[in-house]
């Protein structure tokens, strides 16, 4: 290979979350990023919306206290506004001739759909790698056929507790044992599947029991004690979640969920260095005056340049967790608000204290936490700000604790 060119490989590795198995791209210095990150990067570049979401209802069996799609008034009128299998194959195949490869489906919950067997099959008929949210409380033998005729690449299951007194608590219905079930199931006939919690007051207390049963299933595991205010909803506001922890609890549980889920003391011993080295304090009190006219960086994320989020009622929007920017998918047709999605996001600028702030890299703050906190992409969260902050605090009283318990060892070595 001459210099720049990348070849083509496979990454198969083992932890203790299961196999993960994907196809890479190695440049020649030898470093690896998997196969569907390169071809994003590649895609954001032309304008290409490679990677897409479709939200096939925001109807759901559960009453989630943090949900931001799901509304329990109007439920019918809902489903009479959804898109038809026939309006969600036509969108499905503009989509196709403008590049869609990567497609979620996700609702409310896909399941509750009727005629959600008939969509799945006729979308996995067109090619695409498809991957599914769901909440594991609606499989039947039915879509467990399906599933075999045609498996999906991997099915993400949200996980919110380990008992049905905390999904009675949290989601308001006691399904854990049929979600346990899904993902016996699911991974028994060796479907990819992906468990995803968020972390809240009312399941926190199970998160190592949910750990343990994952481990157990081989899955892959992602945790979060973030929660996005539910700014789609009527009744949402900036900046509110009722099931969310504050500010510096969320930091704090974000360093319980790395101590859990790293594979090894070390793994979470290098995490914690790496962001403590940013130093703790106000991270934006020292900056330079700010130039008149000067504006905050663009959007950082895929959203509007490769990927895009299609609501089930048809608009288009850059991701689901915003409110707007949007286009009527049904007016206008899919290429048009493709196109009017990418001018709006090119516009997007993130706020000016964030441009130059030591712990951009570690909160990662996007446009969609800015515009659901504070109503404006170009505004400072502080939730995340203080989140942020929280989380150093309890890694540098983590990280010392594991050092000093290293040391004792060390010593009784001796």
């Amino acid at each position: 290979m001459s210099a720049g060119q990348v070849g083509r490989g496979f990454s198969c590795k083992f932890s203790s979350k299961g196999w993960d198995i994907k196809m890479m791209r190695v440049d020649t210095q030898g470093n690896e990023f998997p196969i569907g990150k390169y071809l994003s990067v590649k895609a954001g570049a032309a304008g290409c919306p490679i990677n897409g979401t479709f939200e096939l209802t925001g109807r759901c069996n559960l009453n989630c206290k943090m949900c931001y799609v799901h509304e329990q008034k109007n439920v019918l009128k809902m489903k009479r506004k959804e898109l038809s299998v026939d309006e969600w194959m036509k969108i499905a195949e503009q989509a196709k001739e403008l590049g869609l490869l990567y497609l979620l489906l996700t609702g409310g919950e896909v399941m509750i759909r009727e005629d959600f067997i008939e969509l799945y099959e006729k979308l996995s008929r067109m090619g695409f790698r498809l991957v599914i949210n769901t909440n594991g409380s609606l499989m039947t033998p039915q879509i467990e056929d399906c599933f075999r005729r045609n498996p999906p690449a991997r099915v993400n299951v949200s996980v919110y507790g380990a008992s049905d007194e905390t999904y009675e608590a949290l989601c308001g219905v006691p399904v854990w044992e049929k979600v346990m079930g899904t993902i016996i199931k699911l991974t028994s006939m060796g479907v990819s599947v992906r468990t995803t919690t968020v972390l809240t007051p009312y399941n926190c207390h199970d998160m190592e029991r949910i750990y343990e049963f994952d481990r157990s299933q081989g899955t892959l595991i992602e945790m979060t004690p973030y929660l996005f205010p539910p700014i789609r909803l009527e009744c949402g506001k900036n900046g509110e979640n009722i099931a969310r922890f504050s500010a510096e609890e969320a930091g704090k549980y974000m360093v319980k969920r790395d101590r859990l889920l790293l594979d090894c003391k070390e793994q979470f011993q290098e995490k914690a260095r790496r962001f403590l080295a940013t130093g703790t304090g106000c991270p934006y009190e020292n900056q330079l005056p700010r130039a008149k006219n000067e504006v905050g960086s663009k959007s950082r994320c895929g959203a509007g340049r490769h990927s895009f989020w299609l609501t089930w009622d048809g608009k288009m929007r850059p991701c689901g967790l915003m409110s707007c920017p949007e286009a009527d998918v049904r007016m206008i047709g899919f290429e048009k608000a493709w196109l009017q999605i990418q001018e709006e996001v090119e516009k997007i600028r993130l706020p000016y204290e964030c441009k130059n702030c030591k712990n951009r890299q570690f909160c990662k703050t996007c446009a969609a936490m800015c515009q659901s906190e504070t109503g404006r992409f170009d505004m400072r969260p502080d939730y995340i700000c203080r989140m942020a902050e929280a989380a150093k605090k309890a890694y540098g009283k983590a990280l010392k604790e594991s050092e000093l318990s290293d040391a004792k060892e060390a010593r009784s070595d001796a």
